[in-house]
This record gives C-alpha cells, structure tokens and sequence, in this order.
C-alpha cells in the first residue's frame, strides 16, 4: 500500500533547469539538482545525454549553473560555483574531459559563446577598495583583527541571497575557450546591468563576433533610477562602446539575429506603474527605428532565440495560469507551440522557465503540471513533443502519485475574473481547507508542481491557490488594478474565492486556514485583521508595516516606491499606515505563526518580529519561527528549512484544528 507524502520527502525531489539543446540538435544538457540529506543542501550538477535516452553527470560539474553550448556542438561550457571558488569550465565532448578555464574568489555572471567558438564572454565582479577619507589603520602583518567595516554611498548596497554588496561593477571579461591564455578585460569604469532583480541576463555576441551585446548603463546615479537601462555593444578589438537603444525603462535579452541584420531584444516603456508589459522589438543591427513586433499581445515577453532562418523569433510568456511558448514571424505571424512550460524551482506553483532551439528547429525545455514535477522535455521540428526524463517516478510511486488539480473561475470584488485551483487529498470529505496566497503580488501561481501543496494535501488538507487582482499573465490591466492599492481588492478577490470552495459539501467550512510568503505573508496579516473567519495563519516573510520595509529592504527604494504611487513615507504617512497590517493588530483574533528568514533582505525578519510583538500585546494567540541564515527566495533554502517550514505549518494547523 502507498505511503503518505510527508515533509521530510522533500530530500527526495530532483527537479531539472536551464534545459540546453546542441545547436545541431544531437547532444543535450541540463542542470539537475537534488537534495543531500546528510549534508542538508541541495545539489547541482549538469547532466549530459548523447542520445535523449541515457543521461549522465559530467564530472567536475557539482555547483554548475549557465551552460552554453559552443557553435560547433563539440563544447559546452558552464559557470561553476563551488566550495567558496567561482570558475569557468569548458567541457570537450570528444575528450571526455573539462577544462577550467577561469578560476577564482571574485563572483561571476552569464556566459556566452563567440560565434567562431574561440572565445567566451563572461561578467566578474570587479570590487573597489575602501575609500582613504574613511582614514583607516593596516593591520599589522599576522595580526587577527576583527572584519574590515563596510561603507556604501548607493542607495542599493545589498541583495537578498547575495547579501551585502561591496562599492563595485561587473564587467565584462573575454577569456580563450582553450584556456590558453588570460581573461582579458573589456570594460572598466562604472556599469550596472541591472542584475540580479531589475533585468534578465543579458550577455551576447553580434553575429560577426565582432562585439559584446549587453544590457546595462554607465550612469555614476544608476541607483536612483536602477532599471532604466538600455542595449549596448561593447567592441572586441578595442573595447569601444555603441549604446544601440534609448528608452526609459528596463530594455534587455539582446539577441542578434544570425544573418547579422537584425537585433531583437524586450523593453519597457516606463510609465511609472507596479507592472508593465515586457515586448518584443526588433531594429536594424547597424541602427535604426525600432518595430514592435507584438502590438497587440497583452502578456510580458521573457526570454527569446532566433529561428536558424532570421525569420521568427520564438519566445516564452505566462498567460492565465501558464507559461507558453510561441513563434513571432517577422512577416506578423503568432503559432503556439507549448502550453505547459514548467520553472525551475519546484517548492511553490510560480511561474518561470526558459528553453533553448536547435538549428533543425528542436525546442528543448522542462514541462510541468500540478501534478508532474518538471521533465525535460523536446518539441521536434513537426511540433510533437516527447518528455525524456522521469526524475520523481521513484517517489511517485512510493507515495501512490501525486494529486492533481481542478481549475475554475469566480468574479472578483470589480467584476474581475479570478482563477483558482484546488487540490484535493485522496479519500472522501469534507477536507479542512487551506488557502495559499502568492507573493509578488506581481507573480502567478499555475498548473505547476509544488512540493508544499502536496504536502498540504497528503496532511488531508484541501488546497486553493489562486490569482486575485493584481497577478501576472491576465494583461496589463488586470495586474495594475493594484497599482498604489496593495492590500486591496486582491484580498476581497481572495475572500470572494474561499466563500465559493466553502460552500462546497466536500470542503469542511468549520475548518478554514491561511498562509502565504512574501506578499502572500502581507494578505496574509491583512486577513487575520480585517476577518475572523480562519482558525489559524502563517504569515511567512511578511512585509508588516510599509515605512519600515521601503527603507530597509533591498528593493524597497525602489520598486516599493512605485508600489506606493511614488510616495516617499513622509509625504503621506497616512497612505502607509492604512496599508500596513501592524497598523490593525488590534482587532486581531486568529491564532498566528509569523515565520521569518534571518538572513532575508527582501523582506526583513523586523517585519515579522514587529508583527508577532503586536499580536503578543493584543492578546492573540501567536508564534514566532526564525530560520538562521535563511534568505527570502524559497527556491534555495536549505532542504530542513523548507520541510521545517512546511511541517510548522501543518502542526500551527492541526493545533487549532477543530474536531
């Protein structure tokens, strides 16, 4: 007889990401991590298959991320982050053997091949030494003193899962892909390139190999405005730079076309709101006026790659509920070619995931459903599809399958239509019932696997997820009705959905409860203060009080200032506190566990904590739980974390559960 999924399975988990196809559409690989139970850490390695059947580790691999394969399909390299040492290596098909081609303690970024496959471009952090007029004192030789202080003069000076960031840029660095001879540098001087939370990466050669596309600005003031950044060439022989685009907002993911004529790349035109449409563009390489390739496409563009043929370009983008992948002619023309596009993270149902082409015209990418954790899968020239691998097949059968899920649709508080999907556990009802709320809130759950709703359910809990107002994938307006409203009507949408799953005979309605991270963590404190109807929350890295998190989390400057209309918190104190949940702990009632990542610089563990001290002094029945060393992204927490996490949360449930 199947066991019950448990918590503790999530050390069983393999997902797969960053799915690479050979430009001649023979070999391929993909990144594939597990998570080692002895050591408590997840574990990256790039697999290798000759024949889409058999897959196998290339050696030397552990900590890989990035793989670029080399024109010729001979080679494919890959950043390596290991043991505290940052490389690039290079592996030779025909050899059997890897080659480190770069080696060292400074931090790298993306990687891309020359079109001639002699050279790889990659971005190394290149950090600024401590300014004289702080006047500081030299250690002695031997001395053990303690850490050097830090100083900053930037309004962004940290990263959540990077941590602090020191006075420097990333540049841009040209190393022989023999290994022969030393990285050279091809840029110096201030640049921002918008990485990590601003742009997509953006690193590239022109088809003649001549120049270095990137994605950046050489503004000194790139903090006040970090995602106003625009397309440039950077030339080989003698490091000349050729801004190719001029255009408020984020512009990104250059690509040359491989006739040399054209430069496709995704922009933003900046009108100053929570969320704004990525589109496709394409102009002339040697310069020119832009087209819109998708005017009338009211979904964001992610990644892209040319046809073989300069013809199309085939792009990803999420639509309700689901990432797609498409073909855009040059000549107007739309096909769909995948609907099931999966992410690479399989903790929570977001959205996300890329995909790669091969010159016959193969798509190589990993599919996902609620059900199904990603699967490397390829779409042949004549659009079948065929999925290669069965990484959880193992546990699937162990546990009895996992539980698939029902989608529908409710009218929201204004008339929006709202989509939701439930997750039942095996056996009869009525099921307490779980509501599980998304952060962003500019972000979408999906038809994607997630280890915490199966576990949710194999703990007999029914499970909603859904997309209020506010989520991606909907258009334009869907998404910015929550513009300098957030809490709002995405809370009443929420509620308006638990309403129709708890009127259902197979759902308990005695027995409802609430959790979310992030932004789902601030709907969150926002139910337990605004209703009474839940028996118990999570709120899991919340933001709590919206001064507090502008000014001290690390994007909150910036893209928190737009989720506020612009306002800075001493032109309109109101406006901040009446969306702070900490501003109503007082009418508070249902039992809380505030859950906080110490390390998290996204939202800050002061959020939490702040919240869980005005519970404790209303008189609500609340918890803390910090996690040592953990950041905000779920997707790289430490496997205990996150199945420590899950089990809280079932126990928080189960103790208030009525009977």
């Amino acid at each position: 007889m199947p066991r019950k999924l448990t918590p503790a399975d999530n050390f069983a988990f393999r997902n797969a990401a960053e799915v690479r196809m050979a430009p001649d559409g023979g070999a391929m690989v993909h990144l594939l991590t597990t998570r080692v139970l002895e050591a408590d850490r997840r574990r990256t390695v790039l697999m290798l298959s000759r024949d889409r059947q058999t897959w196998v580790e290339v050696a030397g691999s552990e900590g890989a991320a990035h793989p670029r394969w080399a024109p010729d399909s001979r080679q494919v390299a890959f950043l390596r982050h290991h043991g505290g040492r940052h490389a690039v290596v290079v592996y030779d098909l025909d050899r059997d053997a890897a080659t480190v081609v770069v080696e060292g303690a400074a931090p790298l970024r993306e990687l891309a091949w020359s079109p001639d496959g002699r050279w790889l471009a990659f971005k190394q952090r290149v950090d600024a030494a401590l300014p004289d007029w702080l006047g500081l004192s030299q250690a002695p030789e031997g001395a053990q003193w303690a850490a050097p202080v830090t100083v900053t003069e930037r309004l962004i000076y940290r990263q959540d899962g990077i941590g602090d960031l020191p006075e420097s840029s990333f540049q841009i660095f040209l190393v022989g892909s023999d290994g022969a001879s030393a990285p050279r540098a091809l840029t110096s001087g201030s640049w921002w390139h918008g990485q990590p939370h601003f742009v997509a990466g953006s690193l590239g050669f022109s088809a003649d190999g001549a120049e270095v596309l990137i994605t950046g600005t050489q503004r000194t003031d790139w903090d006040r405005d970090a995602a106003n950044l625009d397309i440039h060439a950077i030339r080989v022989a003698d490091g000349a730079v050729r801004r190719l685009t001029d255009q408020p907002g984020p512009t990104a993911r250059p690509a040359a076309s491989p006739d040399g004529r054209w430069l496709a790349y995704t922009a933003v035109q900046d009108r100053g709101l929570s969320h704004q449409l990525r589109r496709l563009y394409v102009m002339p390489f040697a310069g020119g006026a832009a087209r819109l390739l998708t005017p009338e496409l009211d979904h964001s563009i992610d990644d892209i790659a040319w046809s073989a043929d300069s013809a199309a370009l085939i792009a990803s983008y999420d639509v309700p509920g689901r990432r797609v992948l498409a073909r855009f002619g040059l000549d107007g023309s739309h096909t769909l070619l995948a609907e099931d596009v999966g992410p690479a993270s399989i903790e929570m149902p977001y959205s996300g995931g890329g995909f790669s082409t091969a010159r016959d015209g193969s798509i190589g990418y990993v599919r996902a459903a609620i059900d199904v954790p990603g699967e490397v899968a390829v779409i042949a020239p004549d659009g079948t599809c065929q999925t290669l691998t069965a990484l959880n097949a193992g546990l699937a059968q162990q546990v009895g399958g996992f539980r698939p899920g029902e989608m529908f649709w409710t009218e929201g508080v204004e008339g929006r239509q709202v989509q939701s999907w439930l997750v039942q556990p095996a056996g009869a009802g009525p099921h307490p019932l779980v509501l599980l709320i998304h952060g962003g809130p500019f972000a979408q759950f999906g038809e994607r696997f997630s280890i915490k709703v199966q576990a949710l359910a194999a703990a007999g809990y029914a499970v909603l997820f859904s997309n209020p107002t506010g989520s991606t994938g909907y258009g334009e307006d869907f998404a910015n009705a929550l513009h300098d409203r957030f809490p709002g009507p995405d809370h009443e949408d929420l509620m308006r959905v638990v309403d129709a799953v708890a009127a259902r005979p197979e759902i308990d309605a005695a027995n409802l409860f609430i959790t979310g991270t992030s932004g789902g963590g601030v709907l969150t404190c926002w139910a337990v203060t605004h209703t009474h109807r839940f028996r118990a929350a999570v709120a899991i890295k919340p933001v709590t009080d919206w001064q507090s998190w502008v000014l001290t989390a690390d994007m909150g400057s910036t893209g928190g200032l737009v989720w506020m209309g612009h306002d800075k918190p001493w032109e309109n104190v109101a406006k901040y506190r009446e969306r702070s949940p900490l501003a109503y702990a007082q009418f508070a009632r249902t039992p809380t566990l505030m859950v906080a990542g110490e390390a998290d610089s996204r939202t800050p563990p002061a959020e939490a904590i702040q919240m869980y001290a005005a519970l404790k002094l209303a008189g609500v029945e609340t918890a803390l739980l910090r996690m040592p060393g953990v950041s905000h992204g779920t997707g790289v927490m430490r496997p205990s974390y996150f199945a420590a996490e899950i089990s809280a949360t079932i126990g928080w449930f189960e103790r208030f559960r009525q009977r």
